[in-house]
């Protein structure tokens, strides 16, 4: 895998790191938090699916994959909407963890690509639970 992956999924991280470090600091309310820390999780969990899509639009892998790769997108949509940002959050927890385990179905997946995913989603579950912990 080519190492911008590793960095640009580094990146990725900063806002689940940094406004949880923000609210603690005082340099942004709760409310604000919480808020951008749903929706980036939202966007986030969306841009997951990518990879089914593709999968199964592209390289016609399974035509199963298709609907896959909506499902966080949905998923995201209807929590935050539906649920609000704090109630949102260990269901966007719940679809990073189904995204996870349907990563195991991605074929051709470059070396590398299992070990930055599981890292990557560690990271995320932990700021997820600690957020919604607080």
């Amino acid at each position: 895998m080519h190492i911008h992956a590793y960095w640009l999924g580094a990146a990725g991280l900063i806002p689940f790191i940094a406004l949880p470090v923000m609210m603690v600091l005082g340099a942004i309310s709760a409310d604000t938090a919480v808020m951008g820390f749903a929706q980036y999780s939202a966007i986030i969990l969306s841009f997951l699916g990518g990879i089914h899509w593709y999968q199964s639009v592209i390289a016609q892998a399974r035509p199963w994959q298709t609907y896959l790769a909506m499902v966080p997108s949905i998923l995201a949509w209807v929590t935050l909407v539906g649920l609000g940002p704090v109630s949102a959050l260990p269901w966007l927890a719940v679809g990073y963890l189904l995204m996870l385990v349907s990563d195991r179905w991605i074929e051709g997946k470059p070396q590398g690509y299992g070990g930055l995913r599981q890292g990557l989603t560690a990271v995320a579950l932990i700021m997820h639970l600690a957020f919604w912990l607080a």
